[in-house]
């Protein structure tokens, strides 16, 4: 009888025990199952805060640096910088804009071709000094000189730049907060396509030689 008791005992206890297992089992499924959800959603919300602060930062600083071309270049209003500029960065860089357009003082441009290249971008969420690295290039320089400009002179070339835009927002919008100078005539990378500024090499045309021609004889 006792044994009988003791046998049931020891079955309700493993019932129990299995009961238990199964219920910490669903708990911990359900617990890892929410953690991976969060896990993916905070990815997600990251990778979509990453991909709009590049998005923006890489609009901003070409259309920024274009209309800065502009106002160095062909004397642009330079109230346009500011949707584009802080005053600070405005003011600061007014010395070295005037340095860029010394060398078309008299000059009317007509027009150009612009490139800038991102060299590197640190501007993650979790970035607290914001910038951007990127070399400036102007070629095919166009435009008029003036009368007392000595017959045979050319419109100076652009010195390629190396610049360390530094960003910054402001009442939800963001604005380079500087720009600094990094390298003057940096080494540039080979151009992917050919550049039609280029003039083409001459090539030397091979003049066939004249063959002698047998003239038949008469018999």
């Amino acid at each position: 009888m006792a044994s009988a008791r003791k046998a049931s005992e020891i079955r309700t206890a493993r019932k129990q025990l299995r009961a238990v297992t199964a219920v910490r089992r669903s708990v911990f499924y359900f617990m890892r199952a929410i953690l991976t959800a969060l896990a993916v959603a905070a990815l997600g919300v990251l990778s979509f805060l990453s991909a709009a602060r590049i998005s923006n930062a890489y609009i901003l600083v070409n259309e920024g640096m274009t209309l800065r071309a502009d106002c160095i270049l062909k004397n642009a209003p330079e109230a346009d910088l500011a949707a584009y500029f802080s005053p600070v960065c405005i003011n600061g860089d007014a010395q070295q804009r005037e340095t860029s357009a010394a060398p078309y003082a008299g000059v009317t441009v007509t027009s150009y071709e612009y490139s800038l290249k991102i060299k590197s971008m640190h501007i993650l969420p979790w970035h607290i000094n914001t910038y951007v690295d990127a070399v400036e290039q102007i070629r095919g320089i166009k435009g008029v000189l003036p009368a007392e400009f000595a017959s045979g002179t050319t419109i100076p070339e652009w010195t390629p730049r190396k610049y360390r835009l530094h960003l910054a927002q402001t009442d939800g919008r963001w604005f380079i907060e500087s720009v600094e100078l990094l390298e003057l005539n940096p080494k540039l990378d080979p151009p992917a396509t050919p550049d039609p500024n280029v003039s083409p090499l001459p090539i030397h045309t091979p003049t066939p030689a004249p063959t002698a021609t047998p003239v038949p004889q008469n018999e």
